[in-house]
């Protein structure tokens, strides 16, 4: 019995087929994704400055003074909180007729920074609302004026200390129910004549003009400028018949407000233009001048905020962002369009041309911006550009539209990742079509290989990152591929014992 029992399993030891005991065969799969195409468009930016704006409000503190009340004191309210939106301002205050030698006596002074003056001023600083609730100065006596004068001295006895700065708008608003009386104390007291006034006044719109600096044909020695962006002389009073101060219509003040505002720039400034609705009398016409007697006091500032504009400063660039440090770009593909569809030509990498491109690669926190000053600075893979300003290089707000591939990747290795294989069992399929095993057109067995000794022309399907060794196949001839569109790579083979 034992022998029959014994006979009947080595029967079905060898009955049975050597692929029922061989192991499964294993499988493994991996995506080769296509050439991926990008195409971006980004543009080119601005610096909005807020300009210096340096403006001297001289109040009339004479016996009959019409101006320090509710509504003025509003106005000055909301000039205050219109300029401190746009503007890097001073704003002083000052009596117009002053009771001793001190500029800034009575004086109070609004500012964005206080950092921005020093000595004297810090001691006048004031919050917009403490400068409003002082504007009751002392009220002077006699009825001598000398408005062009008075702020003639401020300007000069106040840049030292910053009140006063370069290359700011400067702004002069003198409010008056009078008139300059310079004439009348230069003559003694007697009458002047119109050509009397009229060369006295010159000679005072003339240092007006010199202090502003960029004035033709006036001789300024002797005097500073202070290279004012723009000056304006704006006049506040009685224009018409309805004063109650000297008992006639103002006319010298007029015509300073008229001469300020009229006299061209040396430096490129075009000629005041934005007072559209000047003060008319006799058929001429007289910007920057406003009549107490008709005017609405809620809107006696309207000529301050139409006098000063917001700097739009273009920036230009003469490089530009392409993509990130570990993105895959194939400089050959790009192609760079700017806002009007024109196409920049690719120049030779590492040349200067005059016009067009070149793609410079990996740059580490690189400016783009060369205008106003070096900035933006990008990490990444950039190109540079060429030619002037508005040509290829860029300028506010024109735009490039940059499109490229990745970088094409041919196949031509396998890696196997369960380790060596039983060579007998391997089956190859690209696409799922089968890859014969062929050292001509098909694959054959590499064993044991460090990646430093493949060929680096040829990528890896399969490869784990940070794998330096392993089992590889090779693909030869027409089994190798790229990867112009998706792919798949499977195979399948039984690991060696």
């Amino acid at each position: 019995m034992k022998n029959t029992l014994f006979l009947i399993a080595i029967f079905l030891l060898v009955a049975c087929a050597k692929e029922e005991f061989a192991a499964n065969k294993a499988s493994q799969n991996s995506a080769i994704n296509a050439v991926a195409s990008t195409s971006l468009t980004s543009c080119a930016q601005h610096t909005l400055v807020s300009p210096k704006v340096d403006i001297l409000m001289l109040w009339d503190n004479s016996s009959s003074a019409l101006f320090i009340n509710s509504a003025t004191k509003a106005s000055m309210g909301s000039l205050i909180s219109s300029v401190s939106e746009k503007f890097d301002y001073h704003i002083l205050s000052a009596p117009l007729i002053s009771s001793n030698s001190n500029t800034l006596n009575e004086a109070s002074l609004i500012l964005k920074d206080s950092a921005s003056v020093s000595g004297t001023a810090s001691g006048i600083v004031k919050t917009k609302d403490s400068a409003i609730a002082s504007l009751g100065f002392s009220q002077a006596t006699g009825s001598m004026e000398f408005g062009v004068d008075r702020a003639t001295a401020i300007i000069e006895a106040n840049k030292a200390n910053g009140i006063f700065r370069s290359d700011a708008y400067t702004i002069i608003v003198l409010m008056s129910n009078g008139d300059d009386t310079s004439c009348e104390l230069a003559t003694g007291y007697n009458s002047c004549a119109t050509k009397d006034w009229n060369a006295l006044i010159d000679s005072k719109i003339n240092k007006l003009l010199c202090i502003r600096g960029s004035a033709p044909g006036i001789n300024c020695s002797g005097t500073s400028s202070l290279n004012s962006t723009m000056m304006r002389f704006i006049n506040i009073s009685a224009l018409t018949s309805c004063s109650t101060g000297l008992g006639k219509v103002n006319s010298r003040y007029r015509k300073v407000a008229k001469t300020i505002y009229e006299t061209n720039y040396t430096n490129g400034w075009p000629t005041s233009n934005d007072n559209l609705n000047p003060f008319v009398s006799g058929g001429v016409a007289y910007p920057d001048n406003y009549d107490i007697c008709s005017i609405d006091f809620n809107h006696i500032f309207d000529g301050v905020n139409t006098a000063i504009k917001q700097t739009l400063v273009k920036h230009v660039y003469d490089f530009w962002p392409v993509a990130g440090t570990n993105d895959s770009v194939d400089a050959t593909t790009l192609v760079v369009r700017k806002t009007d569809g024109t196409v920049l030509t690719h120049q030779a990498d590492g040349s200067t041309p005059a016009n067009g491109y070149t793609f410079i690669g990996n740059q580490v926190n690189h400016s783009t911006r060369s205008f106003p000053t070096a900035g933006e600075n990008f990490t990444g893979k950039m190109i540079q550009l060429f030619g002037s300003n508005g040509a290829d290089k860029v300028i506010y707000p024109e735009c490039l539209s940059i499109t490229y591939n990745t970088f094409k990747a041919h196949y031509g290795y396998i890696y196997l990742q369960n380790g060596k294989p039983d060579v007998t069992t391997i089956e190859v399929y690209v696409n799922g079509v089968k890859v014969v095993q062929n050292a001509t057109n098909g694959w054959d067995y590499l064993g044991l290989q460090f990646t430093s000794a493949l060929d680096a022309n040829y990528k890896v399907a399969n490869l784990p990152n940070g794998t330096t060794s392993g089992y590889f196949l090779r693909l030869n001839g027409t089994a190798k591929f790229d990867n112009t569109n998706s792919s798949s790579v499977t195979v399948y083979y039984t690991s060696a014992p």
